[in-house]
């Protein structure tokens, strides 16, 4: 199976909100109300991502996993750390806003890549650190980061889409160790 990692363009944007919502609802099906989903649903659908894809600015990047049997399987989107108020969050320069891939492509070593390439980028922009948040309740998300040696930073509770959540934020004080993973593995 030959998945590659390229820039995401406007032509993906359909691509990118079905494995959003895919992914979403395989995820937060029991961590998050119908009416939640919903809303993420309508709010990041394909108009949504076209929009973001033709901006010309280049905070975020947004890479794409795609294989030529299977189109768009997964997604990534990754700029500037956004927030600053958190005193503890304050030395990490970037953060990777957005990770998903279709259910079916996920532990196979594809979000470790995808990972590892949007460190690279961010590096390549001259961030040397990032961070990640998700929700308290997603056990396999927090536990795939703790994987690439992200490390727990903070917990915080925030609004979600109509109702609130608990977040927790892990970190790579260097993310030169996240940016090696899978440099050499072919497709």
């Amino acid at each position: 199976m030959e998945i590659f990692v390229r820039p995401a363009g406007p032509v993906d944007a359909e691509a990118i909100a079905e494995v959003q919502r895919l992914s979403w609802r395989a995820a937060y099906a029991q961590m998050l109300s119908p009416e939640s989903l919903a809303r993420v649903e309508t709010a990041w659908d394909s108009r949504h991502w076209r929009h973001s894809l033709e901006r010309t600015d280049d905070r975020a990047v947004q890479l794409v996993l795609d294989g030529r049997d299977h189109g768009v399987v997964g997604f990534g989107v990754a700029g500037p750390r956004r927030s600053a108020r958190d005193p503890v969050l304050r030395d990490y320069q970037g953060e990777i806003y957005l990770l998903y891939l279709l259910p079916r492509f996920q532990r196979q070593g594809l979000g470790a890549r995808l990972m590892a390439s949007l460190a690279r980028v961010l590096k390549a922009r001259g961030l040397e650190s990032a961070l990640v948040w998700a929700l308290a309740a997603n056990r396999p998300a927090i536990e795939f980061y703790q994987h690439l040696s992200g490390t727990m930073l903070t917990q915080s509770r925030k609004p979600f889409f109509g109702e609130s959540v608990d977040e927790v934020a892990l970190g790579w004080s260097d993310i030169s160790v996240l940016a090696a993973l899978h440099r050499n593995q072919p497709g």
